[in-house]
This record gives C-alpha cells, structure tokens and sequence, in this order.
C-alpha cells in the first residue's frame, strides 16, 4: 500500500509540475519600454550643506537650470530626518506608506529620472549598522553634514509621466 501511495502522490505532482510549467511558458513578460535618442547636454555637480533640503534643493536646480529631462545622483550624504514613502501592498492599485525618520542616517543611494521638469528620486538609507532602508524621496530630508549630488541635462525626446489604471505613474514620451 506504500508503494502504491508514494507512486501515485508522484504521478499526481509530476503531472502538477507539467500544467504549471505550460502556463508558465505561455505567460510572457511584457517588453520593457525603451526611451532612445537623448544625449547629455550639462552636468552639474552639487554640494548641499547641513541643514539643506534634499528635495526642494534639487527642485531648485531643476528650475534654475530649466532641466526638463534628466537625471539625478547622490553619491554620498547623509541626513537628520527624511520623509519617503513606499508601497504597502501587492494590490494592482497601490497604496503608499508614508514614514519619517530623525536620527543620523548615512545616505547609501539615491536616483532617478527626471521628466517633464519633475523628479522621481528613490533614496536608500542606513543606520547605525542596522541594514538599509528607504523608498520614494519626500520634501522634508534635511542634510546632516553634506549630500554630494550629480544633476544631468539631457536633450532629446522628451519625456513625461502618467498614471495608468491603478494609480501607478509611469515613465512615457511626451
């Protein structure tokens, strides 16, 4: 009876196995959407003090500079409080979580993408060796000793943002 229970339970998963691999080969991801033709056309090195606004500095540079599409980099920093959100669901409508931290956080990463004059920025922090954290960059992220950033012009197709069904804004030409 054993025998006959172990064969069996291996039949029914084997042929598991087979449904679930054939839908998943005819699931196919969708292609990624490519955005050519932009060449760099400034870059601008910054350096922010203590008690400067991450954000708000990077919306002013944005301005000044009237960088329409680009690219932002910070490289090393670090902060005293800052304000990110993140998602809080795997729901296809997303729903934000919002969080601010005070305290002395080194900056390990922050990016991204300028379009239509507007930021979308991801920081990544750490503190006091407990691993890294972080999410979507908020007004608010006040520098603690220094933030060295890296702003990039580009020309080009333009680019924009727009939120699809879900709420999600996504990255496409204007």
């Amino acid at each position: 009876m054993k025998q006959t229970y172990s064969t069996y339970a291996a039949t029914v998963m084997a042929a598991l196995l087979t449904v679930v691999s054939s839908r998943a080969a005819d699931v196919k991801p969708p292609e990624p959407r490519v955005f050519g033709g932009a060449q760099v056309q400034e870059v601008y090195r910054v350096l922010l003090d203590r008690d400067d606004l991450l954000l708000e500095s990077v919306l002013d540079i944005i301005k000044q500079k009237n960088i329409q599409d680009g690219e932002v980099l910070v490289s090393a920093g670090s902060v005293q409080e800052c304000t990110y959100h993140y998602v809080g669901t795997t729901a296809m409508k997303a729903k934000n979580v919002y969080k601010t931290v005070k305290g002395p956080f080194e900056i390990l990463a922050a990016s991204g993408i300028i379009a239509d004059g507007e930021p979308h920025i991801h920081i990544a922090l750490s503190h006091n060796g407990q691993g890294g954290f972080g999410g979507h960059l908020e007004k608010g992220c006040r520098v603690l000793y220094l933030a060295e950033l890296t702003i990039i012009k580009y020309t080009g197709p333009p680019l924009t943002r727009k939120n699809n069904e879900n709420g999600i804004s996504l990255l496409q030409a204007k």
